[in-house]
């Protein structure tokens, strides 16, 4: 009895798994199937789209600077008394920035006065004298000699009376140069002199820039002479700020240090915060006149011999949606900082690989995560 219950509990699990094995042998299948899918790797890659040409954004560096800068000093020296202006100051045309001592020089300009009202007081007296000399000559009582002598003191006495307002002229324009003013509206850049300082003559004192009028001075290839013109408004950049000058001239030798040529362009009014002495970007678009396409440079990848190459994405006939890596030497054309401009045995439109060129092989399968215009930036 005990053995008829066994056999029948073991007869019942054999039916058990035999009615199991249909189902187990198909998922078995598909199992076999999922890892060639598996093995295919998800890669980024963007579209080929030719183009009969290609605009090239270049740079050149150049430096904002100030129109005018000017060191101010006394042209004669002296004790300094007062420096009215600091470093920063935005200061006005006609004003005093900083005085001499002048306590010598006004007693002169004093003595230089007096002197004066005595020659002129001399000269009225020769005039009156040869008054009275030219009527007496009338009547017959003097000589013609006599009124010679006459008229010789008058032209001495006036001769004296032009020394003595010249010597005065002369005190009073050493006055004036006694105290620096500015010439133009601008901010002091330096103060090399304070207080009680002995000044020498044409030492500076201070340095003033222009304020406002800014310029920016670049460097420019003789190449790039021929499309630059004088008045046309070009795009700069200094930092992150963008702003835009104006071509004033263009120099007329070649640096031997750099071998390029000084182009002088007039900051217009912006928004934008620029500091004389700030390092300015000149932003040139220039036209590349050759068939290609745009390409990530994170595509690129070096082939043999220094060639450069893409990897094209080949469909897989037997499965569709699956392609492999095929590369594809292409020409460089222009390199950019994140773009790359090329051409090459690629079909418009096909499909590249955008990023990874160096993790990949020839023939490796793979499937698009992404993609997008090469065309676009």
């Amino acid at each position: 009895m005990r053995s008829t219950r066994l056999r029948i509990i073991a007869l019942g699990a054999l039916a058990m798994a035999a009615a199991l094995l249909p189902a187990a042998v198909p998922g078995r299948a598909s199992a076999g199937e999922a890892p060639a899918r598996a093995a295919a790797v998800p890669v980024p890659v963007f579209r080929a789209a030719w183009q009969q040409g290609a605009r090239i954004r270049t740079g050149y560096a150049g430096m904002i600077m100030a129109r005018r800068t000017s060191e101010l000093g006394f042209e004669r020296g002296g004790l300094v008394v007062q420096v009215m202006a600091d470093l920063g100051d935005h200061v006005h045309k006609g004003d005093v920035l900083a005085r001499l001592d002048t306590s010598v020089l006004r007693a002169d300009l004093a003595a230089a006065a007096a002197s004066l009202r005595e020659r002129q007081a001399q000269t009225r007296i020769a005039a009156a004298t040869l008054k009275r000399q030219k009527a007496l000559l009338a009547k017959g009582h003097i000589s013609a000699q006599r009124l010679e002598e006459v008229d010789a003191r008058l032209a001495v006495a006036r001769a004296a009376e032009n020394a003595a307002r010249a010597q005065l002229q002369t005190l009073q324009a050493r006055l004036a140069l006694a105290q620096i003013t500015a010439p133009y509206d601008g901010v002091i850049a330096e103060r090399y002199i304070d207080e009680g300082a002995i000044a020498a003559p044409g030492k500076p004192v201070l340095s003033l820039v222009e304020d406002g009028v800014l310029e920016v001075r670049v460097g420019l290839p003789a190449s790039k002479l021929a499309v630059m013109k004088p008045g046309k408004v070009y795009d700069f950049t200094a930092g992150a700020a963008r702003f835009q000058a104006r071509l004033r001239g263009l120099g007329g030798t070649i640096s031997k240090a750099t071998q390029t040529v000084e182009a002088v362009f007039d900051v217009l009014p912006s928004k934008a915060a620029l500091v004389p002495g700030q390092t300015a970007r000149l932003v040139l678009d220039v036209p590349l006149a050759q068939r290609g396409f745009w390409a990530p440079l994170t595509a690129l990848r070096e082939d043999r011999r220094g060639l450069w190459s893409l990897y094209a994405l080949q469909a897989v006939p037997e499965d569709k949606g699956l392609y492999s890596l095929s590369p594809r030497l292409v020409e460089l054309l222009y390199a950019g900082a994140e773009r790359v401009y090329v051409r090459g045995p690629v079909k418009d439109g096909a499909l590249l690989l955008a990023s990874g060129a160096l993790s990949v092989s020839p023939g490796m399968q793979v499937v698009p995560a992404a993609s997008r215009t090469s065309g676009q930036p």
